[in-house]
């Protein structure tokens, strides 16, 4: 850290009281330790600080926001969920030091938490924001951009969400939620962006001058593949699935699903070249329909014929089996039994 001009100071903070009061007082994924932000001022000497959470990305430079006039102001942060939400949320905020001090804040806070924990639904967010009401510098939402809202979003109907720019990269990349992107079946959006500074190495980041981006080619599940193909099931017997994955490495075969999933079917991402959607939103639903080559229709049970139609309509391949086939669809028909033509059909493919 010296090199880059920086210092890490590891501050062990152990308040036995708090965790008795407030550990099971809040959503599953939020921590009691979440609310030891309120003790900042007390380890950092500084008059100003930026918060982070722990789940999210910085992709730019955020030394401009020490230079806003945060005088009048305790923090600086970023309204909840693109505005859904109530107030603002606790993950990225810059904090006025000085005035924390002065006011004794992290009292106020504890005191705060211990009237109204029952009520605080979001753990410090809540008290933070009964505390502060409007008395906080709204940031713009580049700054604490909140990507895990995307499930309450697709089911109120907030499709504006899906809408916002997403290029370039929006300064802080927030992966609120329970659903994390190093979580194994994660599907949600950016995922990729935080794969992408999770496996940069040290000694490549202290050497950069500036912050890494990401490749634009780079896209979620992507690699080295000749072809895509996709299969939307709610069952998990997926015919020859396994089989085809092993004969055709340069293929990346994608199952969807709009609910969980199966033990069997997460045995399946044992294949390096099978990617597993659980619980998926129509939106990423559409982007991956049409990256893919190829609809596999092999899976038994029901058939989402919506997105069979889509394939056919475009004059784009379905592939399946006579075990397995839909009435109805224009697909191309193999054996069961002779799972190698399909195979070669799919080698054979070109676009």
């Amino acid at each position: 850290m010296r090199e880059t001009g920086n210092e890490l100071l590891d501050v062990k903070l152990f308040r036995e009281d708090l965790r008795q009061k407030w550990q099971d007082s809040t959503f599953g994924h939020i921590n009691y330790m979440a609310y030891a932000r309120y003790f900042i001022p007390e380890y950092v000497p500084a008059d100003r600080v930026l918060y982070l959470d722990c789940d999210l990305i910085v992709t730019q430079n955020l030394e401009h926001l020490f230079e806003l006039e945060l005088d009048a102001y305790y923090i600086a942060a970023v309204r909840a969920t693109f505005g859904l939400g109530i107030g603002f949320n606790s993950g990225v905020m810059l904090i006025n030091n000085q005035r924390w001090r002065q006011e004794n804040i992290s009292q106020q806070l504890v005191e705060l938490t211990d009237r109204e924990i029952e009520t605080a639904l979001e753990g410090d967010q809540s008290i933070l924001n009964m505390l502060f009401a409007d008395q906080y510098w709204p940031l713009d939402d580049s700054y604490n951009f909140q990507i895990g809202f995307d499930m309450g979003a697709a089911q109120m109907g907030h499709d504006f969400i899906f809408e916002l720019p997403l290029s370039p990269l929006p300064a802080i990349i927030h992966y609120i939620s329970g659903q994390k992107p190093w979580d194994l079946l994660s599907n949600m959006r950016l995922r990729e962006v935080w794969w992408f500074y999770n496996h940069l190495e040290w000694s490549s980041i202290i050497a950069s001058k500036s912050l890494q981006q990401p490749s634009k080619s780079t896209q979620p599940c992507s690699g080295n593949y000749r072809l895509e193909c996709l299969t939307l099931t709610d069952c998990d017997v997926l015919e020859k699935l396994e089989e085809l994955a092993e004969a055709l490495p340069d293929c990346l075969f994608h199952v969807a699903a709009y609910t969980a999933v199966s033990d069997r079917l997460v045995a399946m991402m044992a294949h390096d070249n099978i990617r597993l959607h659980r619980s998926i939103l129509p939106v990423r639903l559409k982007q991956l329909m049409a990256s893919c080559d190829i609809y596999l229709d092999i899976n038994y049970a029901f058939k989402f014929r919506d997105v069979l139609q889509s394939f056919e309509n475009q004059g784009r391949p379905i592939f399946t089996f006579d075990s397995t086939k839909t009435e109805g669809i224009t697909e191309r028909v193999f054996a069961a039994d002779r799972c190698q033509e399909m195979v070669e059909a799919i080698q054979s493919y070109s676009g």
